[in-house]
């Protein structure tokens, strides 16, 4: 009953979100029963290898029902891959206080290789504490391949971000001229 699932993210209560392609997200239960679409879903630029993408639910998730997607971003000149958090109703139905908190640049007209896979970060040692910031995948957009080794643009790069948007200080390109200071490796 789905159509092109992508990203599935296992809840501590037993039930899994699921993303479609087409722009539609879903709990889908323990038992394998699938929920109707959640409400409050950005626009996606849905197409080719564009769409919902990833899920992830936050460390804290049981406390404070946040979570972070990425999508294929509509604007002007194309597309892009962007990264929103929200936080899941209550009542499970709709995805409440959606806010982007990263979109790749240039944004380019194309429906290729969008990359997003999201990873919450922790701490080095043992204990392993998430630390606030979050990495993301970024596809190189298939015709600007050669953008992935260049600094001044977002293909073909991951990315890491704090949960909040904000760009974490110890970043290896924060205050290199001519870089984007949310990169973290490129060349992808």
């Amino acid at each position: 009953g789905l159509q092109n699932p992508w990203g599935l993210a296992p809840l501590p209560d037993g039930r899994f979100l699921v993303t479609e392609r087409p722009g539609r997200m879903r709990l889908v239960a323990a038992d394998g029963k699938l929920g109707e679409p959640l409400g409050g879903v950005p626009a996606v630029a849905a197409g080719g290898q564009g769409g919902l993408l990833d899920v992830v639910p936050d460390a804290d998730f049981a406390a404070n029902r946040t979570l972070y997607f990425c999508f294929s971003e509509p604007g002007s000149g194309g597309n892009s891959t962007a990264l929103a958090r929200a936080r899941l109703s209550a009542d499970s139905t709709r995805l409440d206080d959606v806010k982007v908190l990263f979109s790749q640049k240039p944004k380019v007209a194309s429906s290729a290789h969008f990359g997003c896979r999201i990873v919450e970060s922790r701490a080095p040692g043992p204990n392993g504490m998430p630390d606030g910031k979050l990495f993301l995948t970024l596809g190189e957009r298939y015709q600007r391949k050669d953008d992935a080794q260049k600094l001044d643009n977002h293909h073909g790069k991951i990315v890491r971000i704090g949960k909040d948007g904000s760009v974490p200080a110890d970043n290896p390109f924060v205050g290199r001229a001519g870089a984007l200071p949310e990169i973290w490796s490129y060349g992808h």
